[in-house]
């Protein structure tokens, strides 16, 4: 694998992860269900409060998780619409999107 912080190359693997409801739609706004994130999905989104874009390797290596746990936890929050990934370089940077700040106030 050449890019070891990209969560790219997972996403294949990842649809067992999505939220999708029995229609096969991603829940959207207040229809969303956050309240049964996977913890290390809820981990990233807390570590990314009050952050500026944080690299995932960076991020990774800080909550001591996997490649393949970022990269499943990213995926979780990027389909919820919680964080936004941004390429950057040879790694990828991530930043809470407001329905994720909103998530993170709420679940103090």
């Amino acid at each position: 694998m050449s890019r070891d912080h990209s969560v790219d190359p997972f996403s294949a693997f990842l649809d067992a992860t999505s939220r999708r409801s029995p229609s096969g739609q991603v829940p959207s706004g207040a229809a969303r269900s956050t309240d049964a994130l996977p913890p290390h999905a809820t981990r990233v989104v807390r570590a990314l409060d009050g952050r500026p874009r944080t690299a995932v390797g960076e991020l990774r290596a800080e909550l001591g998780l996997s490649t393949l746990r970022i990269a499943e936890a990213v995926e979780v929050l990027r389909r919820l619409e919680l964080v936004e990934v941004i390429p950057d370089g040879t790694d990828e940077t991530l930043e809470l999107t407001a329905a994720g700040r909103r998530f993170v106030e709420e679940s103090r």
